[in-house]
């Protein structure tokens, strides 16, 4: 039962990674980045990165394998795991030509391990949780998969033939290879999160199914507790702890959701499409849509960028909507 719906929300994920850099380090050198607000992405094309963030064990990278290391953690980046002279990221940056910045700690050479570095960003009404969970760096070496081989392969070319649009292909490449890992991720069995923990009590996962299946309907706390065979209250703290997130607030967000993929697909008025999810009047849909998503229902529908200053992040979410780093690498993208 809990399989099936992480599964399900992970198909509600609005992700997205933006690929800003292209790091290349030589042994005996170290590239460091200071922690940020954002979960950042490596995928290693090529070499060995050996990562050393304090408090985690040390990982090794092979090739074709892709790194999540969450918010506010420093991170060593190297070609071996012996010491080395340590570069600060943001001192050693220039401008590439496929759009990317070129984070390079190298004696004159190409690199003893190359790999591209991202942001993730999720639209706050579209991370369920789900990625709330990863507290620690993980790592997931794919290249067993044809899509990810694939990717692999495309992204490769991007960066030895860079053409026009190369960084926003390499990114959405680079998107492919995340949701492949989250799903290998979280469907590991020697691999426990909160959110799987609470998901194996079959009766939480038969309210989170009810809300999935029908998010307009008339939830609330209390019919969902009886739907779940639990009390309120008892209903209330477990949902809490498994999804960083009142019942309520898990309602909400799937309701907008829902919302903004009968925008992208459908041509229905928005005024139907609001009240479709439970909303008497457009203004008001309007109102919580833009907060949201930073952008009005109109706008997103035809695809117009997000109005940074119109969103705001809960403090306790892990990953911002508007991409932007406030640290080394972040900087230099921006």
């Amino acid at each position: 039962m809990e399989q099936q719906i992480v599964d399900r929300l992970l198909t509600t994920l609005d992700v997205a990674v933006e690929a800003f850099a292209l790091c290349r380090v030589d042994r005996g050198f170290k590239l460091v980045a200071r922690g940020s607000a954002d979960i950042e992405v490596h995928y290693v094309l090529s070499g060995t990165l050996h990562l050393d963030v304090p408090g985690n064990e040390p990982m090794k990278c092979d090739a074709g394998s892709i790194v999540l290391v969450p918010p506010y953690l420093r991170q060593s980046m190297g070609a071996d795991s012996g010491a080395g002279r340590e570069l600060l990221a943001v001192d050693n940056c220039t401008p590439a030509p496929n759009g990317l910045i070129q984070f390079d700690a190298t004696n004159g050479g190409h690199g003893d391990v190359q790999f591209v570095c991202g942001l993730i960003s999720a639209n706050i009404s579209g991370s369920f949780g789900l990625l709330d969970t990863v507290r620690r760096p993980i790592s997931e070496k794919l290249d067993d998969l044809p899509i990810v081989r694939l990717c692999y392969e495309m992204m490769q070319a991007e960066i030895q033939r860079p053409g026009l649009g190369s960084r926003a292909l390499t990114g959405a490449l680079m998107k492919t290879c995340v949701l492949v890992m989250l799903r290998r991720h979280f469907s590991r069995s020697d691999y426990e999160t909160s959110l799987l923990s609470t998901l194996r009590d079959p009766r939480l996962g038969k309210a989170v199914a009810a809300v999935l299946d029908k998010p307009a309907a008339r939830h609330s706390v209390a019919a969902l507790a009886s739907i779940a065979g639990m009390s309120r209250s008892a209903f209330a703290r477990e949902f809490s702890h498994a999804f960083a997130m009142s019942p309520m607030a898990f309602v909400a967000k799937t309701r907008l959701h829902h919302a903004a993929e009968l925008l992208q697909s459908t041509n229905m008025p928005v005024k139907v499409i609001a009240a479709s999810i439970g909303f008497s009047s457009r203004s008001h849909f309007s109102r919580v849509f833009r907060d949201a998503y930073g952008t009005d229902p109109s706008a997103y529908r035809r695809g117009e960028p997000e109005a940074e200053s119109a969103i705001t992040a809960p403090p306790s979410a892990s990953v911002r909507p508007n991409g932007h780093a406030d640290y080394d690498m972040g900087r230099a993208a921006a």
